[in-house]
């Protein structure tokens, strides 16, 4: 398994609208699998296999994952030189005080920060056991007040320290993981692809953006490409933990395969279908039927593009969503990985009922 891309992946940051460094570095990956690339005016990255034939009802894949994170914003600088900050996206605030962050400002620099909050020792036991409030929070850079303020600006983005780290030969957590590891089966899905010249297929990987902000790239992505099916690659929520029941969420846990949904972000037919595929080429699989309220995933805004898309919408699953340290195993990459192939080369007129 070459991880490398993931890795790479996993070291830059991409906060929500801000995902350009990323969105450079898949296009440079992809450029030797694939016959083009281009960047729209959101910042959604596209890699094409085009596989011309004169069968103008060939079908058009659309291997969708976003490539954005959750992070923060800068809001205030007070007079003493601390930061205040903003969620972009949907940052677990309790998880967050002690974090090692980056500031990426407006003048090209990076200021290493850390989160602070006041001690326990100085507050109330009646406050220590309230929620946190982000705007209680501030990240404390080391630098004077006047160096703060020549070099940080209302707006800089700022995100979560890069911290890869392999717990086990399988497991590996991150910040980033949702959805970078999507980014990265798409990545590797393609470069297979390119070896394989048996499918008529056309085929479109796209990293999307802004995904955690209300899926703004993927409706556009899916109004450029317009594709016959589109399969949407996102981590999901392993429920092997505890404190979280099996008969509210479902039964979804790492190790044991890629997750099929079979909820209203799916086309229900094709779910049968990749099930089926799935059987037959003894690729580990979960199925889950949880409600898209619990999280949804850019399945939900592709399938309802121009007049309706089929979708797929395949997960990773994943523990501790949305903090600093996601976790995720490899056996759960490698599954999704192959089975989005054998989907792409198996298809046929089923696909299309």
């Amino acid at each position: 398994m070459e991880l490398d891309f993931l890795n790479s992946l996993l070291s830059i940051n991409s906060v929500s609208g801000f995902e350009n460094q990323a969105g450079k570095l898949f296009i440079d990956y992809i450029v030797p699998y694939v016959d083009s690339t281009d960047t729209d005016i959101m910042g959604n990255c596209y890699a094409n296999i085009v596989n011309e034939c004169n069968d103008k009802k060939k079908l058009k894949f659309l291997l969708e994952a976003h490539i954005d994170e959750i992070g923060f914003q800068v809001i205030y600088i007070d007079d003493n030189g601390y930061v205040y900050i903003r969620r972009n996206g949907g940052v677990d605030v309790q998880c967050i005080p002690g974090s090692q962050v980056i500031i990426q400002t407006s003048l090209g620099e990076e200021i290493h920060g850390i989160i602070g909050k006041t001690p326990i020792h100085l507050i109330s036991p009646e406050e220590r056991n309230k929620n946190i409030d982000l705007h209680t929070l501030w990240i404390d850079t080391g630098l004077s007040s006047d160096e703060v303020k020549s070099k940080i600006s209302i707006g800089d983005v700022v995100a979560w320290k890069p911290n890869m780290i392999y717990l086990s030969d399988k497991r590996i957590s991150s910040k980033g993981l949702d959805n970078k590891v999507g980014v990265y089966i798409i990545s590797q899905v393609i470069k297979r692809l390119s070896k394989y010249k048996g499918t008529p297929y056309q085929v479109c990987g796209v990293a999307s953006v802004q995904e955690e902000v209300g899926h703004r790239g993927a409706i556009i992505c899916g109004y450029n490409m317009n594709p016959n099916i589109a399969i949407s690659i996102d981590v999901d929520f392993a429920t092997d933990v505890p404190n979280c029941p099996k008969s509210k969420f479902g039964d979804i846990s790492l190790g044991k395969g890629v997750v099929i949904h079979k909820s209203i972000d799916n086309t229900i037919l094709l779910t049968f279908l990749i099930e089926d595929i799935a059987k037959e080429e003894n690729i580990k699989y979960q199925i889950s039927a949880r409600p898209i309220s619990v999280g949804g995933t850019n399945a939900i805004v592709l399938q309802q593009t121009q007049s309706g898309i089929k979708t797929i919408s395949l997960g990773i699953p994943c523990r501790y969503m949305h903090t600093p340290v996601e976790l995720c195993d490899l056996d759960d990459i490698n599954a999704a990985i192959d089975l989005i192939y054998h989907i792409i080369i198996k298809s046929d007129g089923r696909m299309m009922r």
